[in-house]
């Protein structure tokens, strides 16, 4: 290890004694405030301490030949260290340690124990504990007495802060999962619970992160924002849950990140319906907030991007709903997108697109408009019913929209023969498939299509935190959020994410496209925009 962090250690052990190192969360603590820059190294050795401990190993345990030919064995074996860095801490330790030996005490060990007990504390800002200050040390008592106190205070003011900090019990990292789990849509929630459960089971059977093992709690999150909020705070006063999730949108979407920045604990949001800023407070974003999906922007730029270049089509319609919120969002964003990508836009209609509504006089003027593509933003529509409208009406050019799953295609009239979609999850996708499959052996069913792109977000959504997890400098609040907002080229099932610092969300992320040559679709490959920020 560098230089740097021996001398923190050295320090560390002269202002708390030797009996820190038998203290590994704390110690993390303290390495990451004084020696952030070698996050890696603070951990590696926390890390190794923490599994020697639990092996037996104590302060009094000296590290001959054969002590230190086992742990560096062990330590390579059991946690992956490489070789040189299992040696590399047990020489730092031995070179802290020296020769010195002390008595800690268990979990009753006190801040008094700490600061000064002889045999403790080696060295005290009026001379050596363990020796009697000689005459010399009186000129400066005065000044050493308020020394002393201030440090005292200090340290107390530490130890209620690490006390109330959020910690691991025993070897688990614990998540809470809110999710309505009652109500009309209790069961899609339950199916994203079980789809992040799926993604907690192949972690831990991996070996989990670190040592500790992931579990992940569902909670009923009420529907009513008053409800929810009292619920939410009463099962974060659970100082062992680390992490936050929500498949919520809407509202509660904008409860949970308020909260999250209150408690100092990181939210990730698996929404797939979020609306630009969705979890921005203003125009910054909530320091604890993260979503992995593409918000209503993101969807509206693939669109237009896909429309006029994907396609090469310059002549470009809309049909978009103006009663559904979602719809209309995204008609605002794309219609812009279109001219930035060089596109014009020959008709723009706005009508409602629920069941048995007529559209045969909206389908007959973009016919004559002549698009070269329809665009039809928005998945809660009657996306079926436009098509048909389309083709009786004589439009027989492309239709673009989004959402489709296996389940639409039925029947044999052709309706969407020749359409195109774009998806932020495809049920089709061969990795998706590869995670539908591991769900039917789990839970001895299928993942119902209408669930598949939310659930598939919950499980990338445990997926990334697991990786923020494994590469977080301590398990406090802000080191994990850190993590999170420092994720780059994360391999998700559905997507590779990395993180935008800007809006807390995935930067510029793939989207599937898919194509119908006939009434089924056909999984194309996932595809980027152009990086412009307009």
């Amino acid at each position: 290890m560098s230089e740097g962090i021996k001398k923190v250690l050295e320090k560390l052990t002269e202002d708390y004694g030797l009996c820190i190192l038998e203290d590994p969360d704390r110690l993390s603590q303290f390495l990451e405030a004084r020696n952030p820059s070698e996050s890696a190294a603070n951990f590696r050795l926390t890390f190794a301490l923490r599994y020697m401990i639990k092996s037996g190993w104590t302060l009094n345990s000296r590290l001959s030949a054969k002590n230190e030919m086992y742990f560096r064995t062990k330590l390579s074996e059991n946690l992956g260290f490489s070789p040189g860095d299992a040696e590399d801490v047990l020489r730092t330790l031995k070179q802290v340690i020296g020769e010195e030996r002390a008595e800690c005490k268990g979990e009753d060990q006190t801040a008094e124990d700490l600061v000064a007990r002889p045999g403790n504390l080696r060295r005290i800002s009026g001379g050596i504990s363990n020796k009697p200050r000689t005459m010399w040390i009186r000129k400066k008592s005065f000044y050493n007495g308020i020394v002393l106190i201030a440090a005292l205070l200090a340290i107390v003011v530490l130890f209620f802060q690490i006390g109330s900090q959020r910690n691991p019990v025993g070897d688990e990292f614990r998540i809470a999962f809110f999710a309505p789990m009652k109500g009309s849509i209790a069961q899609s929630s339950h199916n994203q619970l079980r789809a992040a459960q799926l993604a907690v089971e192949q972690i831990n059977k991996q070996g989990g992160i670190r040592g500790y093992r992931i579990k992940i709690v569902g909670y009923d999150l009420p529907q009513r924002a008053a409800e929810a909020e009292e619920s939410v705070r009463k099962v974060m006063k659970d100082k062992s849950i680390l992490v936050m999730m929500t498949p919520s949108s809407g509202e509660k979407a904008s409860l949970l990140p308020g909260i999250a920045d209150e408690i100092s604990v990181p939210l990730v949001i698996t929404a797939s319906d979020l609306t630009y800023g969705a979890v921005l407070k203003g125009e910054k974003p909530y320091l604890y907030s993260f979503r992995i999906a593409n918000d209503t922007d993101a969807r509206a730029k693939m669109l237009a991007y896909f429309a006029v270049q994907g396609l090469s089509s310059k002549e470009t319609a809309f049909l978009y709903d103006s009663g559904d919120e979602t719809s209309l969002k995204l008609h605002e964003s794309a219609l812009r997108w279109v001219k930035i990508f060089g596109g014009k836009v020959t008709a723009d209609i706005s009508m409602p697109m629920k069941e048995n509504s007529d559209h045969r006089a909206a389908m007959e003027a973009i016919a004559k408009s002549g698009a070269e593509v329809l665009i039809v933003p928005g998945k809660e529509i009657d996306i079926r019913s436009v098509f048909r409208s389309a083709r009786e009406a004589g439009y027989s050019k492309t239709i673009l929209s989004e959402g489709y799953t296996e389940n639409m295609s039925f029947g044999s009239d052709r309706t969407f023969a020749g359409s195109w979609w774009i998806n932020e999850v495809s049920d089709l996708d061969p990795q998706i498939r590869s995670v539908m499959k591991d769900y039917r052996t789990l839970y001895n069913e299928n993942l119902p299509p209408s669930d598949v792109e939310e659930a598939i977000l919950a499980y990338d959504g445990v997926r990334w935190i697991a990786n923020a997890l494994y590469n977080a400098s301590g398990y406090r609040g802000e080191a994990i959020r850190h993590a999170l907002l420092s994720t780059r080229n994360f391999p998700a099932a559905h997507a590779t994410v990395t993180v935008d610092p800007r809006t807390h969300g995935p930067l510029n992320k793939a989207m599937a496209v898919i194509y119908c040559p006939n009434e089924k679709g056909i999984f194309q490959r996932r595809i980027r925009t152009k990086n412009i920020d307009q």
